[in-house]
């Protein structure tokens, strides 16, 4: 009895995985590096009120998003210039769609 059990799980679980692999397919991960002062959307006082305003924008421009998230990948550049980069990293992952990275692409998200 507990063999069938058993089996019976490793035949659900192995299922679930194969599940999950095929929509993991769907989504990308894009990034965009983060300026002190000339990105699209509002800056935020904190990461977590910068990634609020983020996902404002990116909603109020219709684009989907199923995360987001911010990295401290390098260093920030020396620069005062708005344009200068801050060594931060946003990233957006969202569905796999040649519209959607287009749409992406449009606001500097590669």
């Amino acid at each position: 009895m507990n063999k069938i059990i058993y089996g019976l799980l490793a035949i659900i679980s192995t299922a679930a995985c194969r599940k999950t692999e095929m929509i993991a397919d769907k989504y990308i991960t894009l990034s965009y590096h983060q300026t002190f002062c000339s990105d699209p959307w509002t800056a935020g006082t904190t990461d977590s009120s910068t990634l609020v305003e983020v996902a404002k924008y990116l909603h109020a421009k219709g684009l989907y998003t199923a995360s987001l998230r911010i990295d401290l990948t390098g260093t920030p550049e020396v620069c005062s210039a708005c344009i200068c980069k801050t060594g931060k990293i946003i990233s957006v992952s969202t569905l796999d769609s040649d519209s959607l990275r287009a749409q992406y692409a449009r606001i500097g998200f590669k």
